[in-house]
This record gives C-alpha cells, sequence and structure tokens, in this order.
C-alpha cells in the first residue's frame, strides 16, 4: 500500500476519532449538542494504531514510515488524535522475525524516538 493510501487510512482514523453524532431527536434544534465520540459506543478506549507494512522493502518501508510521521506533524486531526492514540508502524519481515514485542515498531507522534516494542508505543 502506498504513502497516499496510508495517509488516508490515518486521516480516516482521525475523523472517526472526533467524530461525534448528533442524536436524530436534537438535529433540529438550534444549538443541538452532540453525546459523547463515535468510537466510545464500541470502545471504551480508542485503540491503538498500528500500521504493518508487508511487501516492501528496507527503504520503500522508512519512507512510507517518514511520510505517516510527517503527516502526524502536518496534519491538525491527526496530531490532536496522537497526543492521546498511541500509532505505529513495523514491516512484516521485522515482526516475523523479532515478534511484535520486539524492537521494530516505529511511532508516529515522535519520528526522533528509536524504534519501540509495541507495549512501549
Amino acid at each position: 500500500m502506498g504513502s497516499e493510501k496510508l495517509a488516508s487510512k490515518l486521516i480516516g482514523y482521525a475523523r472517526f476519532h472526533e467524530h461525534h453524532p448528533v442524536p436524530v431527536h436534537l438535529r433540529r434544534t438550534v444549538g443541538a449538542q452532540s453525546v459523547g465520540p463515535a468510537w466510545q459506543q464500541h470502545y471504551t478506549r480508542f485503540p491503538r494504531l498500528l500500521f504493518v507494512l508487508a511487501d516492501t522493502g528496507e527503504q520503500a518501508a522508512q519512507h512510507r514510515i517518514r511520510d505517516l510521521q510527517a503527516l502526524a506533524g502536518l496534519h491538525p486531526m491527526v496530531e490532536r488524535m496522537l497526543t492521546t492514540v498511541r500509532a505505529g508502524a513495523a514491516r512484516l519481515d521485522d515482526l516475523e522475525r523479532h515478534g511484535p514485542g520486539g524492537a521494530v515498531w516505529h511511532t508516529l507522534a515522535d519520528p526522533q524516538r528509536a524504534r519501540c516494542g509495541a507495549w512501549e508505543l
């Protein structure tokens, strides 16, 4: 999957994170207030976002990860989401070799941070 599609998915998750639906019975009222975020209907806490990059070489994966990290710093909605939601990316080859607990994950919120295990994101 190319960088554009990955960026689109990350923005989609950010939209879902911020979406506050207005109940049907309040939609026509002035100053309608929404209930909580839509995701709270399914989760008590917003899940971690883990991007697994398959069928990519090391350089292509690094490029896609840098693109996601750049988007995280440039897109306001994504940036707000990543203040509370953990997100990372790793190559499938690295996961198979070192396991999900290995230092294979690149955090999207902090490009300067070294690779870490999934629980450290």
